[in-house]
């Protein structure tokens, strides 16, 4: 499984870009997301300022602003 991050521009939901979480970083993806079920893993999530910052620090990329939506979602 592969999870990414869309970043969505808040007014026309237009994805502006992308960046997959590295593999290594599931076991703390779960705990992160709070995932209590496998099949947990395969919705998608709109993501906390919390969990933003947390993802922002992974990749380190800047994901979070006020004009935009972020979103997790697993790609099988």
């Amino acid at each position: 499984m592969r999870y990414v991050i869309e970043v969505f521009e808040r007014e026309t939901e237009e994805l502006i870009f992308s960046v997959e979480i590295s593999g290594d970083r599931r076991e703390e993806l779960k705990a992160l997301m709070n995932w209590q079920h496998p099949e947990d893993e395969f919705d998608g999530y709109d993501l906390t300022p919390e969990q933003v910052k947390t993802l922002e620090r992974w990749t380190n990329r800047e994901l979070n602003d006020v004009a935009n939506i972020v979103q997790l979602v697993c790609l099988e």
